[in-house]
Parts: structure tokens; sequence; C-alpha cells
């Protein structure tokens, strides 16, 4: 016989799912009220296992399920209090993919002891009166974005400024490093599946070290300029989602008809770049999946110049060789909206998903980072300015085509 309890309900939209914000039991009670939390249900079976149910925000959806809360013992100091629980994870059918994390502060991770059933994944959890906090990975809320931001201004001086709302209302930050004289860009754009942490550990160091680089020679930033959107979407952050944004959207399957807001914002901003005679010559976005991975356009593709990413990468592999190796998977998405593939269809550029894996540790994913930030540096500046044109003859006559 299994006893339900919800104490807490919100909807973040109408269609999307509830989340229970706060589960109590006799002696323990388990919540999600916090930003990134994620609960959607709890109950008690009859072994007194406590299953928690954590839904996806649409079906279909890709399976990346998200779930971030807290346990604590519940009553007064007399009451009879487990020192632990029996904890099942349920994804609504769908298989974990992120191996779980504990904390007593939210700074200070570590995995804890799992294992898997065809109910989903088991956990045995201690209790007591201070929070023990559970996830799917170390969390990275909005609010370190807006501070990685604020420390950018101070250290490298970065005007960040707002490209636009998201659906819930949430500002779109952004920043760019632009000189009138320039007309090269180069995008970058991250988190546009909430759960992949993993690759914005990859983004905020890669920054680092790029806004590090080019501050500290002028080579690159007297040619180019660089749009930075770190995290285009903050709902699915701030509501827990396993992959969509508000608007109930993959945003890296929606460069092609811009549904969103999110989206169009930034295509909005590269609009006003061509239309000014600009020339974007490179796009980039950063994920994480199961193993490390760049998804690149293939060399014979309508791309120029067609072997840049080819010998940025191997570039890369120098400098991380024995330590990392670049697995370069070229491949293309027609009519299905993504970004890299939005870069090559429509400004016949490279466009790279920067993907790593979920299990990566995060001193390795920045050592990587800083060199892949370097040797990007050093590829683009070596690349003639022509060379981002795609040159079609005809006759004795050359024209070169964006």
């Amino acid at each position: 016989m299994f006893r339900l309890f919800f104490i807490a309900l919100g909807f973040a939209s109408l269609l999307a799912s509830p989340v229970a914000l706060a589960c109590e039991f006799e002696g323990v009670t388990f919540s999600a009220d916090f930003e990134a939390g994620k609960l959607d249900s709890c109950e008690v079976d009859e072994n007194g296992t406590y299953v928690l149910s954590f839904l996806p925000e649409d079906k279909p959806i890709n399976p990346s399920p998200w779930y971030y809360f807290s346990v604590t013992a519940a009553g007064d100091s007399s009451s009879k209090q487990a020192e632990k629980v029996d904890v099942v994870l349920t994804f609504d059918g769908y298989t974990p993919r992120y191996l779980p994390k504990v904390s007593y502060d939210q700074k200070s991770w570590k995995i804890t002891a799992f294992d898997t059933t065809e109910q989903g994944m088991t956990l045995s959890l201690p209790v007591s009166k201070r929070p023990l906090y559970v996830a799917a990975q170390r969390p990275i809320p909005n609010s370190v974005y807006t501070n990685w931001l604020q420390q950018a201004e101070q250290d490298f001086a970065i005007k960040p400024f707002t490209i636009g709302k998201s659906t819930e209302g949430r500002t779109l930050s952004a920043f760019a490093l632009e000189k009138p004289e320039n007309t090269e860009w180069v995008i970058f754009v991250g988190r546009q599946h909430p759960p992949e942490v993993t690759g914005a550990v990859a983004m905020f160091s890669f920054l680092n070290q790029f806004l590090t680089t080019t501050s500290e020679t002028s080579a690159f930033l007297s040619r180019f300029n660089v749009l930075v959107v770190p995290n285009i979407n903050p709902d699915g952050v701030a509501n827990g989602h396993w992959r969509h944004s508000l608007g109930h959207k993959d945003l890296n399957r929606d460069w092609n008809v811009f549904s969103q807001p999110e989206t169009r914002a930034v295509k909005t901003y590269l609009d006003k770049i061509t239309d000014a005679g600009g020339k974007i010559v490179m796009g980039m976005d950063f994920h994480s999946t199961h193993n490390n991975v760049f998804y690149t356009i293939p060399v014979d593709e309508s791309i120029a110049p067609s072997n840049m990413v080819v010998d940025w990468l191997a570039d890369l592999q120098t400098q991380t060789k024995g330590v990392f190796k670049v697995v370069d998977k070229p491949g293309t998405s027609p009519g299905k909206g993504v970004f890299k593939q939005f870069f090559a269809d429509v400004y016949h550029v490279h466009g790279v998903t920067y993907e790593v894996g979920d299990n990566e540790p995060n001193e390795k994913t920045r050592y990587v980072a800083k060199h892949a930030a370097n040797t990007l540096i050093d590829t683009l500046i070596a690349t003639p300015a022509e060379a981002f044109y795609i040159k079609a003859c005809v006759g004795e006559a050359v024209s070169c085509e964006q």
C-alpha cells in the first residue's frame, strides 16, 4: 500500500509538469524548493522505501533526467529518526543518465553510491537535521552566470548587455568584444540544455582563457569581433528541466524556424551584424554528452575554409597529447534546426558543437578548454580574411559568396 504526500505544488507554465516543492513524511522531508530544484512526487512503499518521481517537462524528449532535491530529518528532537533512508529515483520510464552527487553546502559535491533496477536508481541516504542535497550533476544555477559576468567585467572590462528576454521574462545576458573597424565575427553560445553542466564548466574555462589571451595580445581583437551568450536557456535551468526551454522546445532544434524568444534574440543580433556588412566566420556552442566529442561540419560541405576546424583540432591534440584524445565527428543535420548546421547553411562557415563527457573530472575539462581557446585563437589569426568566403568561378570572372 502506497502513501502519497504532497505539500506544495507550483506550475512553471500551464503546460509544464507540476513541481512538488516538498514532501513531508513522519521523520523525513524531501524538498526541491530552490533554484534548479526538481522533484515531482513522493511515495513510501510497503517496505519503507521512499519512491521519488522526476518527470520530463515534455514528451517526446531526449532522455536526460534531471533531479535535485534535499533530504532532512523532520519532527522534534524526541522523534525516532532513521540514520539512513532507502530511496528510489524514478524517471517516468526513462533510464538515468547522471551519477548522483551529494552535498551539505551546495558547493562541495561528491559522487555517492547507487545501484539501478527496473524501477529506477536506488540510494541509501543519511538523514539529519542538516539538509543533504542530492543532484544529477553539480548544479550551476543562473546566479553563477551573473557572478561570472560581474567578475569578467572587473577582470577584462567586458560590457555585459541584455540581448533579449526568455519566455518567462529572464534576462538573456551577452557580451561583445568589438571594434568598429573589425568586420569578422566569432560567436559562442552556451547552456542550450539545462542539465549539461560539464559543458558549462568547459565554457567558463574556455572564456576565461580566451579573454586572458586576447587581452594580452592585440593580434586577435585587432581583427575579430566576438559575441558570447553564455546561458541561453535560463528558464530551463531555473525550473530544473531535462532539456527544453519553457516554450517546450529543444533550443538546439530551433535554429531554423526561430520559434523561441531565446534563439530569435541571437538571430536578430546576427542579422544586425550582417546587415551592417559584417561577416560571421565561425560559431561554437558548448554541451555535454556521454563522452568527449567535437561535432563538426564535414570538409566537403559548402563551407569556408574547409580544413580550418581540422587544423584547429589537430593543434589541440598536439597540445593535449597523452592527457586527452580529440574525437572529431563530422556530420550534417539538414532541416533539424541544430546550431552548428545553421552556421554552415546560412553563413557557409564552420559550426562546432563542443561536447564534454558527463563524468569528466572538472580539472581535466578546464585543462582541455584552456588549450582549446588558445589553439582556436591561433588558428583564426592564421586564417586569411578571404579564406572565409566560398569562391565560385564563372569563366574568367571570380565572385566570392558569403
